[in-house]
């Protein structure tokens, strides 16, 4: 029976009920009425007919009263059960089936609202890794699989503790307990958890690894409220998440000190590009014979008090921050403005994830080259290892676009992480930049060897270049030509300068002395 009509039923039983007990009153009433008004006391115990017919009706209005009676306190106690499955249903989240996000903090308030001095609670706050990457990639099914998957691992290893989704691919567990909790013992927990996700998730055909990162808060260590145990949590989960994902931490409160640096470095950064303090360099890319084909772009921060300010660290800050956009359409900018005092040569740009994200990606930056009146076929644009992750059918129509109007694209330390020869398949490119750890392991390592020369081979008959990141020294570069790679950058030929010391009409790298590329060096 569908459950439209047993609703129908069920309704239609509960107002027949109800009818019945109304007909049964207004019999009973009226009985007791006639009774009352015209029944003979005078023969004593002796009735006429018609009192009997009266009291026989009353009886079995009576017993039709209790039967209805009966009957509503069973619908009734069924409708009461109905309405605690329906309210225990809206306390889950529908995909995963843990505590939904309202019931999880309500629970969690309350619990430590209610805290008495001998109870002690831990709250773990995970986050699953590159969700948004495995949804882009293998689809939001694929997504939803993930995410059921990690609640079912949480439910497993935190057997007796709460266990909520707060939102998108965030999970809470809130564990009480009569003694002390220590860092060390949630660490063990979360390291237990981290083994269950690296059964990895069947996708399909596929078997998908999934990791997370976790930050851990105690109570009453780490605040005795739910606002300031979430708010510690979160700044031990952000740890996580900058020392490189896939780990737990503990809060510490010298993580207050590092998120107010962090934030003054957001405002210094700002003012930086606003000020216009932040300044491209230039490093030359060369072919077999040591002529300039090429310049890649590279951002440089020159800090008016904390001194020289490297990549590794505002470029990350500049992620976190959602600037990474402004930033990289900043560079382009610039390669603009100083493109037509450079030799004629392309100009490689990186782009970020999260620029070639963004819908209105080739619109922005063929205004900015009307600009500055530049050329789109004069800029490489290197597509970084975090954009490659991210690759499906919309992100490879983003970058045949560009290719459409001009502009060339480089996929940029090919080889580090997670690339894979499938890239090769789903973006199109024009240029390979084999990462430099290769380059380095040239020669000594067989499966680095085969890696490179397998590369190479498929660029070649691709008709695309390879061009060998990192070569800083003679031996590099003999061994990276050995590999088969046609084009070069690294040290040896030249530290990334700036547009000043840069000769307008110099093309030959062949020659420049490695002291004199130190000379050069900006830090």
């Amino acid at each position: 029976m569908s459950k439209r009509l047993q609703k129908k039923v069920f309704d239609w039983s509960a107002e027949f009920s109800f009818s019945a007990i109304l007909f049964g009153l207004v019999v009973l009433v009226l009985a007791l009425d006639y009774l009352f008004w015209n029944a003979g006391y005078t023969t004593g115990l002796m009735v006429n007919f018609a009192d009997t017919a009266i009291i026989g009706a009353l009886c079995v209005a009576l017993l039709y009263f209790a039967i209805a009676h009966v009957d509503l306190k069973g619908k009734l106690r069924a409708l009461g059960k109905s309405y605690n499955n329906l309210l225990a249903q809206s306390e889950r989240d529908v995909l995963t089936g843990v505590l939904n996000r309202e019931t999880f903090v309500s629970q969690a308030k309350q619990a430590l609202e209610a805290r008495a001095k001998n109870r002690f609670f831990a709250l773990f706050l995970i986050d699953v890794d590159h969700f948004k990457q495995v949804n882009d990639t293998h689809g939001h099914p694929a997504g939803d699989r993930v995410l059921v998957f990690v609640a079912e691992k949480l439910q497993a290893h935190f057997p007796d503790a709460r266990v909520g989704r707060l939102g998108g691919d965030e999970f809470a567990v809130l564990i009480e307990h009569s003694d002390p909790m220590t860092g060390k013992w949630a660490n063990e927990l979360c390291a237990e958890f981290a083994a269950g996700l690296a059964g990895k998730v069947n996708i399909g055909a596929q078997r998908l690894a999934v990791s997370a990162s976790v930050g851990i808060a105690l109570a009453p260590d780490h605040g005795k409220t739910w606002s300031s145990l979430v708010i510690n949590a979160d700044m031990a989960l952000y740890a996580s998440k900058k020392n490189g994902r896939a780990c737990s931490t503990l809060f510490q409160e010298d993580m207050l000190t590092d998120i107010r640096n962090e934030k003054a470095l957001v405002r210094e950064l700002r003012a930086a590009m606003l000020l216009r303090h932040l300044r491209v360099a230039y490093q030359p890319i060369v072919d077999a014979d040591g002529q300039l084909i090429a310049f890649e772009a590279l951002l440089r921060w020159r800090h008016p008090l904390r001194g020289v300010i490297p990549p590794d660290v505002f470029i990350p800050v500049a992620e976190r921050a959602l600037m990474i956009g402004e930033i990289g359409y900043y560079v382009l900018r610039q390669v603009g403005e100083d493109i037509a005092d450079l030799p004629e040569v392309s100009v490689n740009v990186n782009l970020s994830a999260t620029q070639i994200a963004m819908p209105d990606l080739k619109e922005n930056m063929l205004d900015i080259l009307a600009e500055t009146a530049t050329d789109p076929r004069r800029i490489v644009l290197e597509i970084t290892e975090s954009a490659s992750l991210a690759v499906n059918e919309c992100i490879a129509g983003q970058i045949s676009a560009l290719q459409d109007v001009g502009f060339r694209i480089a996929l940029d330390d090919f080889g580090m992480g997670y690339s894979e020869f499938n890239q090769l398949r789903a973006l199109p490119y024009d240029v390979i930049k084999i990462d430099k750890s290769y380059i380095c392991a040239l020669g000594s390592d067989h499966v680095t060897d085969v890696f490179v020369s397998a590369v190479v081979d498929i660029a070649r008959r691709c008709g695309k270049y390879v061009v060998a990141e990192g070569i800083e020294t003679e031996d590099d570069l003999l061994r990276a030509s050995a590999a088969g790679c046609d084009r070069f950058q690294g040290y040896y030929f030249g530290k990334p300068v700036f547009l000043e010391e840069i000769a307008g009409d110099r093309l030959d790298y062949s020659c420049e002395p490695v002291e004199q590329a130190a000379i050069h060096g900006v830090g």
